[in-house]
């Protein structure tokens, strides 16, 4: 009479621990994939608030990056500039030698 207050483990009990154990082992793998997919996609949104931010006029990366940039865009310049006029003393060298040999 003393054991009438006493439950005892059943088989369907058990049954249903171990649909629980599977269960919470599924949703841990399911949590596992969810975080590594969340952490993928941060770093892609932090890759591309990066790159965007790169090109915004506010956005000053590096002074000295500035100037390089400035210092080509002279430099281009110039080129440019000496390849027009090897273009122009090329042309009139080239008439030149034309009338020298004609005159001959």
């Amino acid at each position: 009479m003393w054991n009438a207050g006493r439950e005892t483990s059943s088989p369907g009990t058990a049954l249903s621990e171990k649909q629980a154990k599977k269960e919470k082992e599924r949703l841990i793998k399911e949590l596992q994939l969810i975080t590594e997919e969340r952490n993928d996609l941060r770093d892609r949104l932090r890759f591309l608030t990066e790159r965007s931010m790169k090109n915004m006029p506010h956005f000053r990366p590096n002074p000295y990056y500035e100037d390089l940039e400035r210092m080509e865009e002279v430099v281009m310049s110039i080129l440019h500039n000496l390849e027009m006029e090897n273009t122009v003393i090329h042309e009139n060298s080239h008439k030149l030698k034309k009338e020298i040999t004609f005159s001959r």
